[in-house]
């Protein structure tokens, strides 16, 4: 467990805090009562000057800088990429610790990190590590759960994604374009590239590639993973429809005790259903269900639904934090 640079206690710092994980991350360090000193928020952007609030009191957002980094223990990296990078690689120089949400991730030296998976695996040492897409975390999650029983061959994922994944802008005008169509005005597209409103097509932007190789990283290198993003008319939410093939016959009871065992799951209890809004706002992946495929021996489909801001993102970055500053931390 690394000392904090400060004698009041570790400061940690969230660049580009005003992204919708950037915002949620705030939340949860809140409600898990993350114990810090301060908090900073740096941006790479046009967000700095903003007024906004951290622990409890206003605050301008400042833009990052090396000054600035090298005061804290460790930061959350949120938002573009590109832009985060530079500031990426002043981990080492800087002496922090850097938790890295930026999609695709450019930290090319960093430790890909799910809790539920394998975060029992880090020790401390990591300078950087990456919370992965958010795609990618539920996916993991489930696909190591039933490796408990067998080996996973093959998965085949269906994901539909929320607009959210393209920041609140996205958010908007999804909103503005329902009220348009059931008002049968014109529809804006400036986020999207067509009418996103009570519509489902190809995702614009799919990163298929970067979240198979994450996944497989994660859970079993030599299990087949198909991916095919699409983009629905939901504001938040990951969809997950995953058809597993394991390499022995397996049963549906038995498939749901195991992702029952991981508390990063959840499966309905009594008359409860699941459905992609019942996702808001939870800290666990919703298996909707789990159901044999009996002409395929060893095939079965698993339907969840997933926050992809909360569990696909915030929940799991923090828990990383918790894991490399305080070892014995909690990892559900």
């Amino acid at each position: 467990m690394p000392e904090p640079k400060h004698a009041a206690g570790y400061r940690i710092g969230i660049v580009n805090p005003l992204t919708l994980a950037g915002t949620e991350i705030q939340t949860v360090l809140r409600e898990r009562s993350f114990p810090l000193a301060k908090t900073v928020l740096l941006a790479t952007g046009e967000s700095a000057g903003a007024l906004t609030e951290a622990d409890g009191e206003p605050v301008y957002v400042q833009r990052v800088s090396d000054d600035e980094l090298e005061d804290l223990d460790l930061v959350f990296f949120c938002g573009p990429a590109e832009e985060n990078r530079e500031w990426l690689l002043r981990a080492d120089e800087d002496n922090f610790i850097a938790v890295d949400l930026s999609q695709p991730t450019t930290a090319e030296e960093g430790r890909i990190a799910v809790a539920g998976v394998n975060l029992e695996q880090l020790d401390g040492s990591e300078r950087v590590v990456v919370s992965p897409h958010p795609v990618a975390i539920p996916i993991a999650l489930v696909l190591h759960q039933i490796a408990q029983l067998g080996r996973v061959e093959l998965c085949a994922a269906t994901v539909v994604q929320p607009a959210s994944e393209f920041e609140q802008a996205g958010v908007e005008e999804l909103a503005q374009q329902t009220i348009s169509v059931l008002n049968v005005h014109g529809v804006t597209k400036e986020v999207f590239d067509r009418q996103l409103a009570f519509n489902l097509y190809p995702a614009l932007e799919r990163r298929e590639e970067l979240i198979v190789s994450q996944i497989r990283a994660l859970i079993d290198v030599r299990t087949q993973v198909a991916l095919l993003i699409t983009q629905g008319t939901i504001f938040h939410g990951h969809t997950f429809s995953l058809f597993v093939k394991t390499d022995e016959e397996l049963e549906t009871r038995d498939v749901e005790e195991t992702l029952r065992a991981n508390p990063a799951i959840a499966l309905p209890e009594g008359d409860e259903q699941f459905g992609t809004i019942d996702a808001a706002g939870r800290d666990e992946v919703l298996i909707a269900e789990v159901r044999r495929d009996p002409p395929i021996n060893g095939g079965f489909w698993v339907w969840a639904v997933c926050d992809n801001l909360r569990r696909g993102a915030a929940l799991n970055a923090v828990l990383v934090a918790e894991r490399v500053l305080f070892t014995s931390g909690m990892t559900n």
